[in-house]
């Protein structure tokens, strides 16, 4: 299915520039995250994703033009092609972090930012007085593409609030696709947010709460885009979900 940049404008609030520009990029060669795809952008959030953050930097004061310059694009699609080599299995975790970093020296004008991920990687969660990762394993598994932040320069509060709405615009996307896909992941044992909370009503408060934080952030900086996850929340009842999968565990 095909997404255009008025979608992604109107639907989304990305900027038409930033939307016109991922919409009509050709597919990488040779790029695992872009194994059996026709187009650069389609409605999955895996894809959607890429724009939406391009624009949430651009709101926090990145320039256009770097966002937009083939050396950090290729830099991005380099990242994205490992985070799918570790998807797949190809990689460890830390066969990958260590592909992320070597892919980022040679590009990096933000040293400060990538030690501070390399600390991140290794178990750190407050560095500098920066939260990095979410509560939940589950909802931190594609923290690595945090690494093309290394492209630009930025002070601290904006560093922390780039940090903040990846968090937010990763838990809104990751939960829903957990609460999706709860009973497989539970016997595939793959990572799943609402296993890793409780399947409890404690679980799905605290589920609920992160969703929510999620969206208040997300409002101060694309309202658009919070619409959408204001709308979900309004949709989606965790507590529900859970309830449904206990009941048909034990029919």
């Amino acid at each position: 299915m095909f997404t255009s940049k008025e979608d992604l404008k109107l639907s989304y609030g990305v900027d038409i520039e930033i939307g016109k520009f991922f919409v009509d990029r050709k597919v990488p060669l040779n790029n695992l995250y872009w194994k059996d795809r026709l187009l650069y952008i389609n409605p999955m959030p895996g894809y959607l994703f890429i724009p939406l953050y391009a624009d949430i930097e651009l709101r926090l004061g990145i320039p256009k033009h770097q966002l937009l310059h083939e050396e950090y694009i290729l830099f991005m699609e380099n990242i994205l092609h490992s985070i799918a080599k570790q998807e797949f299995q190809s990689l460890s975790l830390e066969q990958h972090v260590k592909e992320c970093i070597d892919i980022t020296r040679p590009v990096c004008k933000n040293k400060l930012l990538l030690q501070q991920l390399e600390s991140y990687f290794k178990g750190e969660c407050i560095i500098d007085g920066i939260s990095f990762g979410m509560p939940y394993k589950a909802l931190n598994r594609v923290d690595s593409y945090l690494f093309t932040l290394c492209y630009f320069e930025f002070d601290d509060n904006t560093k922390r609030k780039l940090i903040d709405t990846w968090h937010a615009l990763m838990a809104f996307y990751l939960i829903t696709d957990d609460l999706n896909d709860i009973k497989d992941d539970i016997e595939a044992n793959e990572d799943n947010t609402i296993a890793e909370a409780g399947l409890s009503d404690e679980g799905s408060k605290a589920v609920e709460k992160i969703m929510r934080d999620s969206y208040l952030a997300m409002n101060t900086i694309n309202p658009v885009f919070a619409n959408r996850m204001d709308y979900s929340l309004h949709l989606i009842n965790v507590k529900e979900i859970i309830d449904e999968y206990l009941s048909g565990k034990t029919n």
